[in-house]
């Protein structure tokens, strides 16, 4: 009986012990994840932060930052459909990818707005866009 409480106190420690480790393991943003997505200069980690967390800004996730989590932290058609900040522009759009493939369209090389905030810099609405990127590819 008492090999079946000391087992118990044992596993309720190592259980404990997980759990504070889980805790543990920090959810910011990695080199990964940025690279997961299409283009992300020159925003850098305030595509995600409501502040850059690389200046000691606060590590607050801004809309699309939470949609990136929520997403389990891919870049796919389903968050490129998204519009996270409510600016009228989809975040594919914002973030060169119209079509969530991670292959920035055509020569996207840096960002002209930010999917994290209501700044869309972009006068093309997604179905000319896409017409747009399907007139590049077909080349």
């Amino acid at each position: 009986m008492r090999r079946m409480v000391r087992f118990g106190n044992n596993l309720a420690r190592l259980a404990a012990l997980a759990v504070v480790l889980v805790w543990a393991i920090p959810v910011a943003a990695t080199p990964q994840d940025m690279a997961k997505l299409p283009v992300f200069e020159p925003y850098r980690c305030a595509v995600c932060h409501v502040e850059s967390p690389e200046n000691g800004g606060d590590t607050t996730l801004n809309p699309f930052g939470n949609d990136f989590l929520a997403n389990l932290r891919r870049w796919n058609l389903a968050l490129a459909e998204l519009d996270s900040d409510s600016d009228g522009c989809l975040n594919g759009v914002e973030l060169g990818d119209s079509d969530g493939d991670a292959v920035a369209d055509g020569n996207t090389d840096r960002l002209t707005s930010n999917p994290g905030a209501a700044d869309c810099g972009s006068s093309l609405d997604v179905t000319t866009w896409g017409e747009l990127k399907a007139l590049f590819e077909s080349r």
